[in-house]
Parts: C-alpha cells; sequence; structure tokens
C-alpha cells in the first residue's frame, strides 16, 4: 500500500514538472525602472548621447525617456515615472514656473527619486528650494572650478551601493569647488583640488534625502570624453538604481 501511495505521488510530481510552464516555478521579474530624463548636453554641446544609448543596451532593468522640454516636469506627467535625472533645465533666468516646481516637489514627496549631474546645479539659482532638492548650487562669484584638467577620483564610501564594482579612476573632466551644499550629504567619491599648497577633497558623488526621495549629486560630465569612460557611465547606472530604491 505505501508503494503504491509513494508511485502515485512520484507521478503527480512529474506530471506537474512537466506541465506546469516554466514560469510557474520562477520568480516574477522585477519592472524596468522608468526614468525620465531631462538634458543631453551639460553645457553648450551634446555630451551624453552615448551615456544614453549605453544604459538603453546595457540596462534591461532601466527604462529612459529623455527630454529637453521643463514642462515635462510637471506633475500629471512626472508622476509616470520612479526617478528624474537632470543634466540640463534650460530655465528662463534661473527659475521655473510654479507649476513645474509644485511638480518635482510633489515628485519627490511621493517617493520618486532623483540624479542631478555635473551643472545643473547652475541652472535654477533664483529658485532657493533647488539647493535642497539637488543637495549643492552653484553660487556666482563663488563657485568656480579648475581649467580642464586629468584628475583622480577616489573614494569615501567603498561600501555604498552607488560604487558596487566601481574602483577608483582617472578623469578629464571640470573640478568643482565652492559650491553651496547641504550639510547632511553623505560624500562617496572625492577628488583632491590644490589650494594655496594644500589638498582639499572635494565631493564628486554625493547622497542625501530630501522629503520621501532618494537624491544623488554627481558632480562630474563636462563633456564627451568625461563621460567615456567605464567607471561614469557605471555609476550613472546604479545611481539611477539606488535612487529607485533597487539597491
Amino acid at each position: 500500500m505505501k508503494a503504491r501511495v509513494f508511485v502515485s505521488i512520484f507521478t503527480l510530481c512529474l506530471l506537474v514538472f512537466f506541465c506546469c510552464p516554466p514560469s510557474a516555478f520562477s520568480q516574477p521579474m522585477a519592472e524596468p525602472v522608468k526614468c525620465l530624463w531631462i538634458g543631453t548636453e551639460s553645457h553648450d554641446e551634446v555630451t551624453m548621447d552615448d551615456v544614453i544609448r549605453e544604459l538603453e543596451e546595457s540596462y534591461s532593468n532601466i527604462a529612459l525617456t529623455v527630454t529637453e522640454d521643463y514642462e515635462d516636469l510637471r506633475i500629471d506627467n512626472l508622476k509616470n515615472y520612479d526617478v528624474l535625472v537632470a543634466v540640463q533645465i534650460k530655465a528662463e533666468k534661473g527659475n521655473l514656473p510654479d507649476e513645474v516646481k509644485s511638480g518635482i516637489i510633489e515628485f519627490l514627496q511621493g517617493g520618486g527619486g532623483l540624479v542631478a549631474v555635473h551643472f545643473v546645479v547652475a541652472n535654477v539659482q533664483e529658485w532657493r528650494d533647488s539647493i535642497d532638492i539637488f543637495g549643492a548650487m552653484w553660487v556666482n562669484g563663488k563657485s568656480t572650478h579648475d581649467p580642464y584638467h586629468e584628475f583622480s577620483v577616489d573614494m569615501a564610501d567603498e561600501t555604498h551601493p552607488i560604487v558596487a564594482g566601481v574602483k577608483p579612476f582617472v578623469t578629464n573632466d571640470e573640478l568643482y569647488f565652492n559650491l553651496l551644499m547641504r550639510p547632511d550629504m553623505h560624500v562617496i567619491m572625492t577628488a583632491d583640488q590644490e589650494r594655496m599648497g594644500h589638498r582639499i577633497p572635494e565631493p564628486m558623488l554625493a547622497t542625501h534625502y530630501c522629503y520621501n526621495a532618494r537624491c544623488v549629486y554627481f558632480a562630474l560630465g563636462h563633456d564627451v570624453q568625461s563621460t567615456a569612460i567605464p567607471e561614469y557611465r557605471k555609476i550613472m547606472a546604479q545611481s539611477i538604481e539606488w535612487a529607485a530604491c533597487r539597491r
């Protein structure tokens, strides 16, 4: 009797295994991170096309929509995304319409993530809330950078998920300093800026929280050469993932 029961159970297991589709045994795949990317040029030349192309080709877990129009930052559109990547916001006279500003704030309050890149911190200087949102602000007459040159980017927190698999690297870029920054920024990577005989580590990659959102500020990305190195693109992808609470 026991043998018959065993055979019946064994036969049932075989039927289930061969008749059920493979999806019945696999975990459902997470939806891609829906990311709205505003701006393809850090200054006056297109710098991000190759970065965007690589993210689209190599990171199936990130779905990008690219725009140049800040009107797309109103909440009725922004609510469709998980993360906002801001490379350049072509604001008039350093400010944005109230509906756009409230859209960004409502997006962050709802838990949407943010990745702010390079010179976007100078795009909306007249919007005083932008330092809380981006984590940094370029202040005319105070903030500056060295001439474009080669320098090393070092780790301040090698345990952070954004830099998983990333080693210190050398880049050609602008090294920003004297930015107005939130005091609670968590610095992940730095670069040494030489002033008056001293080497001062300046934040190149940092995170903070604004409302309910995870926010990243990545200070690098001046031109095509700056954004071509593999480490840069890996950090961009992993910043998006972290901002979306995926790592």
